[in-house]
């Protein structure tokens, strides 16, 4: 059993430290097949969204099938722009793994699975719900 010492130190883990650096992103032009065909092929949940060299939003599978399929949206004209999440929510990241899980729970259950990672209010890095859970599941053993 883990001494609580070695638990808590794991508590404080921060967000950097599972987070990706690999930021990929999609203008707010393109079109939700676009976007959709861009994540499959980099087997990844979440895009950020530019416009004019800034990002502006965030798109995720979840948006892709929720808010555009679940409304018979036509991927091939609606633009990204359409569904996308805005405005961004991060965390810093030296913030710990548990406020980035509290952050993403949300309040009232509307809470979401991608969340990005700031360093003095520099976008460097997304974390997931999937980073987070891979996270707990090799720190925290459960007791029976």
């Amino acid at each position: 059993m883990q001494d609580q010492e070695d638990l808590e130190m794991k508590a404080l883990s921060a967000v950097a430290d599972h987070m990706s650096r690999s930021i990929k992103s999609v203008s707010a032009e393109a079109t939700l097949q676009e976007a959709s065909r861009l994540m499959a092929a980099l087997n990844i949940g979440s895009l950020l969204v530019t416009q004019n060299d800034q990002y502006v939003g965030i798109l995720t599978d979840t948006d892709l099938a929720r808010k555009g399929m679940a409304r018979g949206i036509n991927p091939e004209t609606a633009s990204v722009q359409s569904l996308m999440s805005s405005p961004i929510i991060s965390i810093e990241s030296h913030k710990t793994v548990e406020e980035a899980h509290v952050l993403m729970k949300g309040k009232g259950g509307e809470g979401f699975r991608h969340l990005v990672v700031t360093e003095a209010g520099k976008i460097v890095g997304i974390v997931s719900l999937s980073d987070l859970i891979c996270y707990y599941a090799s720190n925290f053993q459960m007791s029976e």
